[in-house]
Order: C-alpha cells, then structure tokens, then sequence
C-alpha cells in the first residue's frame, strides 16, 4: 500500500496537482481494498519493486444499461517508462472488464499529457464530441445553496 500510494502521490505531483490532493494512504486502504472497494488498482513490478501502478473504478452508463470502467490513474516510474509497465497495466484493466462482461474503458488525460500517442497506439480514441465539465468548491456550494440564503 504505500508504494501504490507513493505513486499517485509522485503522479499528482508530475500533473502539477499535488496542492488537491486530499486522500490519505488510509482513505486508499480502505477504499481500494475488501469487499466493499470503491477502486481496484494493478502494480506493475521490476524484481519484486513497484514501478507502476493503474487505479479504476466502475460508473453506470445509463446508455449502455450496465458499467464501464473508468481509468483514474496510470504511472509508471521515469525510469522504467517505454519497458511495457504501462501496457501490462492497461492490459490487466482490459482482462478483468473483459471477465466482468463491460464494454468500454474511459480515461480521461490532459490535453498536454506526452501519453497521449502511447493511448491510441493502444486503441484508446479521443472522443472529440466529449468534454469534461467539473464543478467543485465556491461555485459548487453557491449551485447547491437556495437562491438569496448564505452559508
């Protein structure tokens, strides 16, 4: 566990996000373990030490009737990048959507991200009617407040 936590912790800080990042290790022990799991994650490793690491989660398709999966991390070490790690991950995450009978893998990646090219080598394609709205802080407790009332 700290391992995988190290990597998403050295991923947030390489996409210049490590000032949002609020989970702890503990959030992730208990979020992405058991049985009630809210992630699943895949490690990577080079002689028994983690290199990489690729977290994902299931959502509902209300088009499709049933799930995707959806990709929420995918590092691989600087070092051991352009060896494989990232396409084994991404590989496991397409065996077990595969197993569980979904359709379709999403990942979202930001419009400067190198990995992009490595993506559709893969067959992942940008889906250019698709983009990604977020609300969250002020403008989300100013949407979900009555109008006229303060917090």
């Amino acid at each position: 566990m700290p391992a995988l936590f190290r990597m998403k912790l050295d991923l947030a800080t390489a996409e210049g996000n490590e000032g949002i990042m609020r989970a702890t290790e503990r959030d992730w022990l208990r979020d992405g373990f058991g049985p009630d799991a809210r992630f699943r994650s895949f490690v990577a490793e080079v002689a028994e030490r983690p290199v990489g690491m690729v977290t994902f989660s299931e959502i509902y398709m209300t088009a499709l009737g049933g799930p995707i999966f959806s990709i929420q991390d995918l590092y691989v070490e600087p070092g051991r990048r352009r060896l494989g790690a990232g396409r084994a991950l991404l590989a496991a995450v397409a065996a077990a959507a595969l197993e569980r009978g979904i359709p379709l893998i999403e990942l979202a990646v930001m419009d400067v991200n190198p990995a992009r090219k490595f993506y559709r080598r893969l067959g992942f394609r940008h889906l250019e009617e698709c983009l990604t709205y977020a609300i969250g802080g002020e403008p989300m407790l100013a949407l979900a407040l009555p109008a006229g009332r303060e917090a």
